[in-house]
């Protein structure tokens, strides 16, 4: 777990269409019993010896507030397309003057109870204590208590974990680089890849695939993951050009994250990071003008690199680093991050699991992407974005509008 992660922070909205009884109560008091278990939650960042950061079991408790709205989730909008109410209305933020302080909380959460009986919780963490896998893990935790379980059926928690495997160099290095940016304002929206062109793409790969080599190999797939994320790095691309905002010469990188806590030994139950980036690299002028298979077949091949993440896989990011990355310009980066099978979708207070989910970031240090809608939806791959300048969200949404 990398230090640096302290000043990246999280949110989640979970969107509730079926009633509990007395949410904020309920669930305040479940979180209460779940901090129990999960006491380095309730803890503060230190710094110990050698300016050695670390967390502190100190049982300081988290912060919790509840809410309620006079409106219906459907006045609302909250499982639309275009909310009407943003994620940052319906979470609390560490940028809040009562936690402007020396050692926040690890963990905000927001619970509102809306009139139509549905509530949303917004979840709001320091990235040092967990990463999304751990979240879902601790706020199962949490929905367990709240269903009224005496002891519910979670994973033994674990936050230490002395075997597991340090991540490679160039992976902490690049972490540190892309987390210590300065905050940029990029407006969030909530984008939907349809899935007709998600599904026309896949096939066309299949079809592809099926042409290379031995004749009566089976045809290699692709993900909806995969053509989501080819699909905005080349619309961003096509308008940053346009835009006059990015040299067609200049370097790119996608970067996304990859969740390997079996390769790194991790054991059951631990909530920490264990998490890696990987990368594919090009100019903005190539993938402007790439055809969407050869965009797809570079994803692949970065993410097959990730298995490989503790041998030589880091050795490829250490290279692109030292070469084709080297005054990279912050806004020709794109990075996309996945909470699908994470288990934030399994997350259940009592009236089954969320009918949304949607993600923020407070620090917005480069262009990215939380795909956070389920991955079985029939219209579409969802995502939230702040991905593009205010300027040029127009010409990106009308890029998006032409993927059919």
């Amino acid at each position: 777990m990398d230090s640096a992660l302290e000043s990246l922070t999280m949110a989640a909205l979970f969107v509730f269409e079926r009633p509990i009884d007395k949410p904020v109560e309920t669930i305040r008091r479940a979180l209460s019993r779940a901090l129990v278990p999960y006491h380095p939650i309730a803890g503060r960042l230190t710094v110990g010896e050698h300016g050695l950061q670390r967390i502190a079991c100190t049982c300081e408790g988290v912060a919790f507030v509840g809410a309620s709205a006079r409106c219906t989730l459907h006045d609302a909008r909250l499982t639309d397309r275009r909310p009407a109410i943003p994620v940052e209305d319906l979470t609390v933020t560490y940028a809040a003057g009562q936690y402007q302080k020396d050692s926040p909380p690890f963990l905000l959460m927001q619970v509102t109870d809306f009139s139509c009986g549905g509530f949303t919780v917004g979840v709001t963490w320091n990235h040092v204590i967990t990463d999304g896998v751990g979240m879902a893990q601790f706020l199962q935790a949490v929905g367990g208590f709240a269903r009224g379980l005496s002891s519910p059926s979670f994973v033994e928690p674990a936050r230490v974990d002395s075997a597991l495997t340090e991540l490679p160099p160039p992976i902490i290095t690049m972490t540190k680089e892309m987390v210590s940016r300065n905050h940029n304002e990029y407006p969030n929206s909530y984008i939907t890849i349809p899935m007709s062109f998600i599904n026309r793409i896949k096939d066309d790969f299949r079809r592809s695939s099926g042409q290379v080599g031995d004749q009566n190999a089976t045809p290699a797939s692709c993900t909806a993951f995969d053509v989501f994320t080819a699909a905005i790095w080349k619309c961003r691309a096509r308008v940053t050009i346009g835009a006059g905002a990015a040299n067609q010469d200049a370097p790119t990188a996608l970067i996304f994250t990859a969740n390997v806590r079996e390769q790194a030994g991790a054991k059951d139950g631990y909530y920490g990071n264990v998490f890696t980036f990987d990368l594919a690299v090009s100019t903005v002028g190539a993938v402007a003008n790439a055809n969407i298979l050869d965009l797809v077949r570079m994803i692949r091949d970065a993410k097959a690199r990730v298995q490989h993440t503790f041998a030589d896989g880091a050795a490829h990011i250490a290279d692109e680093m030292g070469g084709r990355l080297q005054g990279l310009d912050g806004y020709n980066t794109l990075y996309v991050t996945s909470w699908w099978n994470l288990g934030l979708d399994d997350v259940d207070f009592g009236s089954v699991g969320p009918a949304r989910i949607m993600g923020n970031m407070e620090r917005k240090v480069v262009p990215a992407c939380i795909l956070c809608g389920r991955k079985d939806k029939a219209d579409g791959v969802a995502a939230m974005a702040f991905c593009v300048k205010q300027e040029h969200a127009e010409a990106f949404h009308s890029e998006l509008g032409m993927l059919r």
